[in-house]
């Protein structure tokens, strides 16, 4: 039996912790699994979530980062401009002997990060750079793919970071966010610093859920129960049309003001409206792809046929015809009613050769009823090339 190869398995774990990283820890977890996957010299790897901080990691010395950040910048990777579309990969061979490899990390084809590592040529003992950095990307796109998707379990998460992130000067010094269904765990969220500290917390009984009012300040109990490890001086519920319950946490007393709840719940109706257009937008394209696809596989299909047809017919035809031709050239000689016939065979000939052109020039099909229920290409009707 063949014995598992431990570092293949080494590798595929890393890829796997990708793949269940959480928003606040991807960036990270994508560099590090780059740096015990092929151990460059240097790497850099940012992420940027609408309406979230960026996520930043490096490792390596100075003078190495600096070379990636110049890569980057040269290929456009630093740049605000949401026109600017940077290729999907990149590898550069510098003037020193070293090797640059960058990936940029999509979401529904737009760039939103990338990940970059610089090692010497030659020097990887296990996997390639190149192929470390392009599989890490991939992974990473795949998992962004799941968080960022409307339907997705993280999407409780992500409103929650992006709220605390826009409160964090108003004294906001936590928030719990649940459903109203009361279905899934809650979320508890504490910004320290740079970084949000996210767990869960049981969900709170059906009962207590249904009585809780918007602007109600939370009791003592529910207070601790929520925020046992925050200094928490004072607690409000507030209550979304789309769903959601947050229990917002203020380090004092006096910066609870309605404000601060009105402007919570105007972005998440915003963000429900966004989502909605997001999956309405989708859907429209999807359609008009889907309309495309069609319209291109039935044209491609009608260009193969003609192209069977014009060599499996127009080759003897070519035969039958100029031989009638030649035929005609003497139909002095000919009885009359050779000469009909031979004149009907180069007429339809003709007619054949004509329609096989037509074919070839479609881009556009359009179909008529035949008989038996059976559909056929109207060549006239179908929209065709424009002849130069």
């Amino acid at each position: 039996m063949k014995v598992p190869d431990p570092r293949l398995n080494f590798i595929m774990a890393l890829l796997h912790s990708i793949g269940k990283s959480r928003i606040g820890d991807l960036a990270r977890t994508c560099g590090l699994s780059i740096k015990n996957i092929a151990n460059p010299l240097g790497i850099m790897v940012s992420v940027k979530i609408s309406g979230l901080e960026e996520e930043v990691f490096f490792d390596g010395p100075e003078r190495y980062r600096a070379a990636i950040k110049s890569a980057l910048e040269n290929y456009g990777l630093t740049s605000t401009d949401k026109a600017a579309s940077p290729p999907s990969f990149v590898s550069i061979t510098t003037d020193e002997g070293k090797t640059i490899c960058i990936g940029v990390i999509r979401h529904l084809g737009n760039p939103i990060g990338y990940a970059a590592a610089l090692s010497d040529i030659g020097a990887e003992e296990n996997l390639p750079l190149s192929e470390t950095v392009w599989l890490c990307v991939n992974h990473m796109t795949m998992r962004l793919g799941t968080i960022l998707s409307p339907a997705n379990q993280s999407a409780a998460e992500l409103l929650g970071r992006q709220l605390l992130t826009s409160l964090n000067g108003d004294g906001v010094r936590t928030l719990t966010i649940g459903t109203r269904a009361g279905d899934d765990a809650w979320l508890s969220l504490n910004k320290s610093g740079e970084r949000i500290a996210v767990r869960e917390v049981e969900r709170l009984p059906k009962e207590q859920v249904a009585n809780i009012s918007d602007g109600e300040i939370i009791g003592e109990n529910t207070l601790k129960y929520l925020w046992s490890d925050s200094d928490v001086a004072i607690g409000v519920w507030v209550s979304s049309d789309a769903g959601y319950y947050l229990a917002l946490g203020f380090e004092d007393r006096k910066l609870l003001n309605p404000g601060i709840m009105n402007r919570v719940k105007e972005q998440i109706e915003a963000k429900a409206k966004d989502d909605a257009a997001y999956l309405i937008k989708s859907f429209e394209n999807l359609k008009a792809d889907f309309k495309d696809l069609g319209i291109s596989e039935r044209a491609a299909a009608i260009t193969e046929t003609t192209v069977t047809v014009n060599h499996e017919i127009n080759n003897p035809l070519t035969a039958i015809l100029g031989n009638t031709q030649l035929l005609l050239m003497g139909k002095d000689k000919l009885p009359a009613d050779v000469v009909a016939k031979l004149q009907t065979i180069e007429r339809s000939a003709i007619k054949i050769r004509e329609t096989t052109t037509k074919l070839m020039s479609i881009i556009e099909p359009v179909t008529s009823s035949y008989a038996s229920g059976l559909e056929m290409i109207d060549i006239e009707k179908s929209k065709k090339k424009k002849t130069q």
